[in-house]
C-alpha cells in the first residue's frame, strides 16, 4: 500500500524540481556587487536557491533582498519569480502552508505582469500542494488550469508535465487506465521535445503503474532507464525517487531484503543531505514496512514512529494514513489485534476523508481480519460487506488495466472514432442489444406472426363447418 504515496512524492513536476547549472555560491557572491537591474534580482534568486539545502536563514535573506529590489524597481514579473522560488524552498522544507502562500503571491504577480508561463508554473505548484494535502479534486483543478495555459502556449514539455500530474490524480483514485493513458501521452510529448529528464519522469510514472498490476520486470526496466539518466545528470532528488521505487519492488514484492535495504539507505542519505522532510518520512515508513516483513517488530515500530512524527510536522494526511495502516498490519501480523484495530480505524478516518480508495479498501480488509480473529462477528460482517462492495467496483478497474497493458504493448493510445467516420450501426447504449440479436429477434417475430395467421385461418375454417344457417 505504500506505493500510493510514491506518486505524490516521487513524481513531482519538473516545473517545481527543475535543476539548473548554477555556479558556486562564492563565485556568485563575488559577482553580486558588480551587477545591477534585473540581472541582480536573478542572481539573488539563484543565491537563495543555492542555500536552500544548506542554510534556511541565508535562503530567506537572499529571497527577501531579491523581492525588495524587484519591488523597488517595479519588476513585477521578477517579484513573481522571487515568490515562486521561495515557495519551492518552503515545499522542500515541508512548510506547505507557507509554500502555498508564496505560490499564490507568485501567481498574482505573474498575472499582473502578463507572464503566462509563470502563471502555469504557479498553478502547477499549487496543485502539488493540494495533492500533498490529499485534496485531489482541488489538485486536479490547478493541474488542468496549468495544462490549458501550456496548450495555448504550444509548450509540449509543459503539457506533458501537466499530463503526468493529472495522471497522478487518476492513480490516487485507482483509475489505472486513465493514469497510464496520460503517462504514455506525456512520454510521447517528452520524446518529441527530446527532453531526457521528462522522458525519465514518464518512465518512473509508468513503472509505478506496472508495479501496481504486478508486472515487476517491466517496472524495473523503466526504473533502470530513469536511473541511468539521473545518474548522468547528477539530479539527486529525482535519482532518490527512482531508487526508492526500486527498493519498494525488491522489498515488498521480490522479498530481496538485502538489495532493498542498500537502496533505502542510499535514498535516506540523499534525502537527509537535501533536507527533504517529506522524503525522509516516506523512506522511514518504507523501512518500517520492510522490517515488519522481516518480523523485526521493535525496529519496524521505531521507523513508523519517526515517520509519523515527520508527517505530523508537514501536515501530510495521506502520509499519516499510510503510516497508521502499515503499523496496523504490523500489529495484526504479531497477533496484537486490539492495537491493530486502533491503527486501522485512524487510517480509515483519513482515507475516507481524503478519498484514498486503495487505503480505504485495505483498511476494511484489515478490520474484518482483526474482528474475525477476535470473534466479533457483527463487526466482521459489517466490514466484510463494505470490503466486498469495494472489491466489486475494482472488477471493472482490472479490465481497464488489461486494456492499458495492451495499449502499452503496441505503444498506441486508443482514440474514439470521429462521428462522421463511424459506421451507421445501432448503438449498444441506445438499443441495449447487439445488432445480430435484434435481427434474430425480428425474424423470430415474423415467423410467430405467420404461424398465428395460419392457425387463425385454420380455426376459422373448422368453425365454419359447424356454423348453423339462419
Amino acid at each position: 500500500m505504500k506505493k500510493i504515496r510514491f506518486i505524490g512524492l516521487l513524481l513531482l513536476a519538473p516545473v517545481l524540481l527543475q535543476a539548473s547549472n548554477i555556479p558556486t555560491s562564492d563565485s556568485l557572491q563575488q559577482i553580486l556587487d558588480t551587477v545591477q537591474g534585473k540581472a541582480k534580482v536573478l542572481l539573488l534568486i539563484k543565491l537563495s536557491e543555492q542555500n536552500r539545502n544548506t542554510s534556511v536563514y541565508d535562503c530567506k535573506q537572499y529571497y527577501e533582498e531579491a523581492f525588495q529590489y524587484a519591488k523597488k524597481n517595479n519588476y513585477i514579473r521578477l517579484m513573481g519569480r522571487s515568490d515562486k522560488s521561495m515557495g519551492v524552498s518552503c515545499f522542500y522544507w515541508g512548510e506547505m502552508r507557507d509554500a502555498f502562500r508564496y505560490f499564490k503571491a507568485g501567481l498574482y504577480y505573474f498575472r499582473r505582469g502578463g507572464d503566462k508561463k509563470g502563471q502555469s508554473d504557479c498553478l502547477n505548484d499549487m496543485g502539488l500542494i493540494y495533492e500533498n494535502w490529499a485534496k485531489f479534486d482541488s489538485a486536479a483543478f490547478y493541474y488542468q488550469a496549468s495544462y490549458n495555459i501550456e496548450k495555448a502556449l504550444g509548450n509540449e514539455v509543459g503539457e506533458a508535465t501537466s499530463l503526468i500530474n493529472l495522471g497522478n490524480i487518476y492513480f490516487y483514485h485507482k483509475d489505472y487506465h486513465n493514469a497510464l493513458t496520460n503517462f504514455y501521452k506525456a512520454l510521447k510529448k517528452f520524446a518529441g521535445a527530446k527532453d531526457q529528464n521528462g522522458i525519465s519522469m514518464a518512465y518512473n510514472s509508468l513503472a509505478i503503474i506496472y508495479t501496481q498490476i504486478g508486472d515487476f520486470n517491466k517496472a524495473l526496466d523503466y526504473l533502470e532507464k530513469a536511473k541511468d539518466t539521473y545518474s548522468k545528470t547528477g539530479d539527486k532528488r529525482k535519482l532518490s525517487r527512482v531508487l526508492n521505487n526500486m527498493a519498494d519492488i525488491y522489498s515488498g514484492h521480490l522479498k530481496e531484503y538485502r538489495k532493498a535495504e542498500i537502496l533505502y539507505n542510499k535514498v535516506l542519505s540523499i534525502k537527509e543531505e537535501l533536507g527533504d522532510k517529506e522524503g525522509i518520512a516516506l523512506v522511514k515508513c518504507n523501512l518500517g514496512i520492510m522490517n515488519s516483513q522481516m518480523d523485526n517488530l521493535q525496529q519496524a515500530l521505531k521507523y513508523f514512529n519517526e515517520s509519523q512524527a515527520m508527517y505530523l510536522k508537514t501536515g501530510d494526511k495521506s502520509g499519516l494514513s499510510m503510516v497508521f495502516q502499515n503499523r496496523g498490519k504490523t500489529f495484526q501480523s504479531a497477533g496484537m489485534y486490539h492495537k491493530a484495530l486502533k491503527e486501522f480505524q485512524k487510517s480509515l478516518a483519513i482515507s475516507k476523508e481524503t478519498g484514498l480508495k486503495s487505503f480505504t479498501i485495505n483498511n476494511y480488509l484489515g478490520l474484518l481480519k482483526c474482528y474475525a480473529a477476535l470473534g466479533e462477528y457483527n463487526n466482521f460482517n459489517k466490514y466484510f460487506n463494505l470490503y466486498e462492495r469495494s472489491k466489486d467496483t475494482l472488477a471493472l478497474k482490472l479490465e481497464k488495466i488489461k486494456i492499458s497493458k495492451l495499449e502499452a504493448k503496441y505503444k498506441k493510445i486508443s482514440q474514439p472514432v470521429p462521428k462522421e467516420n463511424r459506421t451507421a450501426v445501432p448503438d449498444k447504449a441506445t438499443t441495449g442489444q447487439p445488432p445480430y440479436l435484434l435481427l434474430f429477434g425480428l425474424a423470430l417475430a415474423i415467423i410467430v406472426l405467420i404461424l398465428v395467421l395460419f392457425l387463425y385461418r385454420k380455426a376459422k375454417k373448422e368453425v365454419s363447418k359447424y356454423k348453423i344457417e339462419k
